[in-house]
């Protein structure tokens, strides 16, 4: 099998990274907010992209990537969603022949990922809730609702500038900021309604009930300078969990997949590699 491959499962996109000589297991990250914008399977150039991503943790797992179903497959709030990805897992459980995987959410994901842990942990062996709290926070909410607002105007551009703005400083923010320019015109997302829908799921997201019910080992990776999650919403995932730890990273912000990759990085491969 190819080190890098791309498919389709019970209406997942995804990409997939074949896990290093020492792999053990599978791992299976939750795209964030901006996945209908641009899912893995829109364009062969993106899943490149992503695997590059993906490819941080192939020392420690075989990786899959699995966007959302275009049309959000009818699900209109955060645990609606999971239970769509836990159809997908025991698909691709059953395909890897492995019982359960272990989950990294980013962002709403890491708001799906609560769910879906709580729900179904036959099958979710750890989570891992990254930049991802309970809830959002006021200020969180003030940035979602003007995104939906631009959403619903088709005004992708507009939100790929401020998004760009948020998840990385600097020179590359500049270029990021510059190349989107022509995304009004040639990169509008196919099914337009789902980012304004998945805005709505994750301003309805309350994550305090559920969290509770995860009985698997569960790790919140977050930066103290969130713009979406405070500090606050961290600990109390943390607390909340029966099996919770947290890595909180002092000045980070929801930049810390692009800007802050060693932390990050560090954190959840510890995590995975020894759950203790």
């Amino acid at each position: 099998m190819s080190v890098v491959a791309t498919g389709s499962i019970h209406g997942h996109s995804y990409v997939r990274v074949q896990g290093g000589v020492d792999a053990d297991g599978v791992l299976v990250v939750v795209p964030g907010l901006n996945d209908p914008l641009k899912r893995v399977g829109d364009a062969r150039w993106f899943a490149g992209l992503m695997a590059l991503y993906l490819r941080r943790y192939r020392r420690e797992r075989t990786v899959y990537m699995l966007s959302r179903p275009p049309g959000l497959a009818g699900a209109r709030t955060t645990r609606e969603m999971a239970g769509h990805y836990a159809t997908a897992l025991d698909a691709l459980a059953t395909a890897e022949g492995v019982e359960s995987v272990d989950v990294l959410g980013l962002s709403l994901g890491g708001l799906v990922v609560q769910h879906l842990a709580a729900d179904r942990p036959d099958r979710v062996n750890s989570a891992i809730l990254g930049l991802a709290g309970t809830e959002v926070s006021s200020a969180g909410e003030t940035r979602l609702q003007r995104w939906r607002a631009l959403a619903r105007g088709e005004r992708w551009r507009a939100i790929y500038r401020d998004a760009y703005g948020l998840v990385a400083t600097g020179a590359l923010a500049k270029v990021l900021q510059a190349g989107s320019v022509g995304y009004d015109l040639v990169a509008s997302p196919g099914h337009p309604g789902d980012f304004a829908a998945s805005v709505d799921a994750t301003l309805a997201h309350d994550g305090r009930d559920a969290l509770h019910d995860v009985p698997v080992p569960t790790l919140v990776v977050g930066g103290t300078d969130d713009p979406f999650f405070d500090e606050r919403a961290f600990r109390d995932a943390t607390r909340r969990l029966p099996d919770g730890r947290l890595a909180l990273l002092e000045g980070v912000g929801h930049d810390a997949v692009i800007e802050q990759p060693t932390a990050f990085d560090r954190a959840i491969r510890r995590f995975l590699v020894d759950e203790d």
